[in-house]
């Protein structure tokens, strides 16, 4: 496909989206760590950023999202100002804690607010990006074809792009082998990616309420696989649910 792009206007209004989802519109949650996780969360799009040494399933985001805002001009502090990105430097979420109004974290939370609309365009690019990631991840032709169709669906039915931009920030392209859990029946691994909610979709309408409909519907079937086959997930059932409903209609 051609390569996607929005209004600025539109794609501050995507940002100020997907900032709400992620921390319900609190300025200081720029900078979190949740409970139950191994990593902090920062920017925007709750970027993760590991310890150094920490081994998990999950794919690390800080360090790309960091470099192309360097790349674009950003400066962030003179500590974390460098190439490759430094591991994290608060390896519990009890050390986070008690760092929270330090003043690496103030100049953190600072950097982080001053640089929104290039995390805009870094989400906007990462979403342009994914498609051919996610067509190689996918052996068989037939797959490659229903993906690419039905991904050009949502993007044509979309007029801000949010629900591509803000599912791949959420949960990723789903193109890493580690980022599934074995089916509690068959032990086939199932992933919850952007590649998994294309693959279930399966219409053919271009009606833009019927196919964000649809998407949103695929991408809450993902989700609540994945908390099929991993029970403690349920705890997040509720927000993330409430996150694909968004899908259904164009922001407003």
């Amino acid at each position: 496909m051609p390569r996607l792009e929005l209004a600025p206007e539109v794609a501050s209004r995507v940002g100020r989206q997907v900032f709400l989802n992620e921390t319900g519109g609190d300025r200081d949650m720029i900078t979190a760590w949740n409970e139950a996780e191994d990593f902090m969360s920062l920017g925007i799009g709750h970027f993760i950023w590991f310890p150094k040494g920490l081994r998990t399933r999950f794919q690390e985001s800080f360090p790309k999202m960091l470099a192309f805002l360097r790349a674009n001009g950003a400066h962030p502090p003179a500590w974390l100002d460098r190439d490759p990105a430094p591991p994290c430097p608060w390896t519990t979420r009890q050390e986070f804690q008690r760092a929270f109004n330090g003043a690496g974290m103030r100049e953190l939370r600072g950097f982080l607010h001053d640089t929104v609309g290039l995390q805009v365009q870094y989400l906007l690019a990462r979403m342009n990006e994914a498609l051919p990631k996610i067509v190689n991840s996918l052996a068989n032709e037939e797959d490659r074809t229903h993906v690419k169709a039905q991904f050009r669906r949502v993007a044509e039915a979309s007029p801000d792009l949010y629900p591509l931009i803000d599912y791949i920030n959420f949960k990723g392209e789903g193109i890493a082998e580690s980022e599934t859990y074995p089916n509690v029946e068959t032990g086939v691994p199932e992933g919850w990616g952007l590649k998994h909610v294309l693959q279930e979709m399966k219409g053919a309408s271009v009606e833009p309420a019927v196919v964000l409909g649809e998407f949103a519907d695929a991408a809450g079937y993902v989700l609540k696989r994945r908390i099929r086959n991993n029970p403690p997930n349920r705890r997040w059932e509720k927000g993330w649910l409430k996150r694909t409903e968004s899908y259904r209609r164009p922001l407003g």
